[in-house]
């Protein structure tokens, strides 16, 4: 019975060092636009700005996605991603999607889009200059939509 108790006590005090040094942080927005902007700078380029009605249409998709049951850029319906930026008046020049699902680190994520081609085309084009975003949780897992906009017809590198 001794060790059955003692047994017991590692397991509780195991049990409190890993909560203690796991801390479950969600990703924010926030997160997402400083290591975009980092990629950015690294390219010469301008960082982007939080636009919070690129915001607003982000949060509209990601939601459309989870009503409709879908994860791509295109809905079932045929909606496409600019739908959602003339929805919420943003007039734009240059516009452009980044979809992602299941991330539980910015880290992981910012480097899978890095990773990708067209992901990557997105982060680094010179004609962007702001961005939205939207992180919700469908399932137990994260969707992220990140929107980038511009209003001006011309080029944003680093000043």
């Amino acid at each position: 019975m001794f060790s059955k108790l003692r047994f017991g006590l590692l397991l509780v005090i195991i049990s409190l060092l890993l909560a203690g040094s796991y801390s479950f942080r969600p990703l924010t927005s926030q997160e997402i636009l400083n290591l975009v902007n980092i990629d950015r700078t690294k390219h010469d380029l301008a960082p982007l700005t939080l636009n919070p009605t690129l915001n607003l249409a982000a949060m509209a998709k990601a939601e459309d996605m989870i009503n409709k049951d879908y994860f791509a850029h295109v809905g079932p319906d045929g909606t496409n991603p600019w739908y959602w930026f003339k929805s919420l008046g943003y007039d734009y020049a240059y516009a452009g999607e980044n979809l992602a699902e299941g991330y539980l680190d910015a880290h992981d994520l910012e480097n899978s889009w890095m990773a990708s081609p067209s992901h990557r085309a997105n982060i680094l084009s010179p004609f962007y200059s702001e961005a939205g975003l939207a992180v919700v949780n469908r399932n137990s897992a994260n969707i992220i939509v990140q929107f980038f906009g511009s209003k001006e017809n011309k080029v944003t590198l680093r000043q």
